[in-house]
């Protein structure tokens, strides 16, 4: 376990490193989030699940992608409304967004309140560009965070419905699984998702996005 959360904080310095590096495309990505995002569970960042939907899109759209990861590790949706959605609003208009944000939330908070945390989630896809891609919490295998995660994507779904964006249903890939399966899933940290953890994440937000993508392409 202690292993685990060293190699998860080298991997977050590391791949926040490598995503900070300018990047050249036709069509531009931007990921919006926490350690997920980032890539942590994984020592390559491209084999995280921005930089596998990232690579997705350049084959589905045969277009050369720029990905612009504002993702930061530690970040709750607070966060990302205060600090990453200004950064998305001084950008031309991206191709594609995803905003992936709560695990945080969920795990970390003393007391979850969940009418704070929908009201910061409406504030934040009332900002984003129409048609982005917002996942929800996956599934936490224990009291009380499987009922913060429900009330969570709840918050979630409500912002993503009321502003015309699509919805990627982490916690119903998470929850399919058997709980061994699921365990398979998970980094040496036991929170973050591992490679075959990090393809999960990235084929339920694929299912959404992949209909921009058609358009894009």
């Amino acid at each position: 376990m202690g292993t685990g959360i060293r190699t998860s904080r080298r991997q977050a310095r590391d791949h926040a490193e490598y995503w900070s590096q300018p990047q050249a495309g036709a069509l531009t990505y931007v990921a919006l989030g926490d350690s997920a995002g980032v890539g942590v569970g994984v020592d390559d960042p491209q084999h995280g699940y921005v930089g596998l939907l990232a690579q997705r899109l350049a084959e589905a759209t045969a277009q050369p992608v720029r990905t612009v990861n504002l993702c930061v590790s530690g970040a709750r949706a607070r966060d990302v409304l205060d600090k990453q959605m200004p950064q998305l609003d001084a950008l031309a208009a991206p191709d594609f967004v995803t905003c992936v944000v709560g695990g945080n939330d969920v795990a970390w908070s003393p007391i979850f309140r969940p009418h704070e945390f929908g009201h910061t989630m409406h504030a934040i896809a009332a900002r984003l560009p129409q048609g982005s891609v917002m996942g929800f919490v996956p599934h936490f295998m224990h009291w009380p965070y499987t009922g913060r995660a429900r009330r969570a994507n709840l918050g979630i779904a409500a912002a993503a419905t009321a502003n015309g964006h699509a919805i990627a249903d982490l916690h119903a890939a998470t929850t399919r699984l058997s709980i061994a399966g699921y365990l398979r899933t998970f980094a040496g940290d036991l929170f973050h998702p591992n490679e075959l953890g990090h393809a999960l994440w990235a084929d339920a937000l694929w299912d959404p996005l992949s209909h921009r993508a058609t358009a894009a392409g």
